[in-house]
This record gives C-alpha cells, structure tokens and sequence, in this order.
C-alpha cells in the first residue's frame, strides 16, 4: 500500500490515543517520496528581534515512495511519534536513538504488540519492487563458473566498459540500466572490480532491467530483458 495523508492522520489520532494518553498535539503531517528516509520528525525555531526564541514549529513527514505492507507504515509513524513526544516533553535523550526513545519503543512493543524498529531494513523483494534512481550494473561471467558484478558510476562507464572485459578470469560482460532499489545494496565501484554474486539471485535483482550497448559514441538502451 501507499498510504493518503488521510490514512496517516487517522492512524495518529488512534496510536496518540493508544499508546501516549491523548497528550501529543497533531502537528502539520505532510507525506514525500524520499528514497532515503521512510519517516522524519522536523522541530523548527523562530527568534524575535532580541534573538530570542519565541515559537518552536514540529512537524512529521512520512516517504510514500514504496509500496509496503501497512505495518511498515505503523512502524513508521509511531517511530515518529517517540521522537514527537520526547521533544515536546522537553526530554533529552544520549542519542537520536537512545536510552529514552529505545525505552518508550520497549514500553509500547511489549504493551500493544507493535512492531517498531529502530532502522527501516525491505527485504530483498521489497527492494526489487522499489523504483528509485537509475543504476550502471555491470554482470559477466568468472573462469571458475561463477558470475560477478558491479555497480558503476556514471561518469566512469566508457572507462570501465573497455577496461573490464580485458580483466583477468572474466568473460561473457553485458551491462544493464536498472531503477531498483536492490542495488543501492551494492558499493558503487570507483576502480574497475567485480563481485561475486549467485547467478539466480542478479538475474532476480534485474528484473525489469534494460540492456545497454556501447556505440563508441554514446551508451544506450537496446532492448528490455526478460528475466
């Protein structure tokens, strides 16, 4: 699912009631599609003419770039909602992640049985099915009958092309362009080097992946695989 900004709110009006007696104040709640953080809670200031602080904004933000399971979504708003209430309350903790916050998880994953997690960790399908930026990946066959790969830069494809079919032990070299969000899994290569990977497991990573060839030119597209 990928939940509307009705959805969200009603969730917090529940899990406010639930599992922090009705005391947070909704704060403004908007959703993105940020890759990079499925939750973040923003506390703002403003100062008066004397510098001084007078009025303190929060707000929440939930990602709904990926399509999850509604739990991960719990999991998400009420992660937020601990860094909500140990800031209203003025509270501070020995880290984002700390004694305080990993307290008040505790108290409500044992009382209500909500899962909260302290990091949001997809699985490798979850991450197959995630769209996010374009990646160069690499893949070719090793002498010893295993296959490798490599997630390349940009900037260093034409170099990396001509350089890696004339490495040591490495045949079979095609290259692809994939959006998947399994390979944000994998370093990004600044030197030309290969990994080692199981064969079924790149060939499910490229799902929906496109081939690419080398025109001496330019790098393109040439055909959607099948896999």
């Amino acid at each position: 699912m990928r939940p509307t900004l009705e959805f969200i709110i009603d969730r917090f009006k529940y899990y406010n009631q639930l599992c922090f007696d009705g005391q947070l104040v909704m704060p403004p709640i908007k959703l993105n599609t940020r890759y990079a953080q499925m939750g973040v809670t923003k506390r703002g200031f403003v100062w008066d003419e004397n510098n001084k602080t007078y009025n303190i904004r929060y707000s929440i933000e939930i990602s709904v770039r990926r399509d999850l399971p509604e739990y991960e979504y719990t999991d998400t708003l009420v992660h937020e909602m601990i860094h909500y209430y140990i800031m209203t309350n003025n509270l501070v903790d020995d880290s984002p992640h700390g004694t305080l916050f990993r307290q008040k998880m505790n108290e409500i994953t044992s009382k209500y049985g909500i899962r909260i997690t302290i990091a949001f960790e997809p699985s490798d399908e979850e991450m197959i099915k995630t769209r996010t930026r374009q990646r160069f990946v690499c893949v070719a066959d090793a002498d010893d009958g295993h296959m490798l790969v490599a997630v390349v830069a940009r900037n260093k494809l034409f170099q990396f092309w001509d350089y890696i079919p004339r490495m040591e032990g490495v045949s079979n070299v095609h290259w692809y362009v994939s959006d998947r969000q399994i390979f944000e899994k994998f370093p990004v290569a600044v030197s030309p080097s290969l990994i080692y990977i199981d064969a079924d497991k790149i060939h499910h990573y490229l799902t929906g992946a496109h081939e690419l060839e080398n025109t001496g030119k330019e790098i393109r597209i040439i055909d959607r695989i099948q896999l």
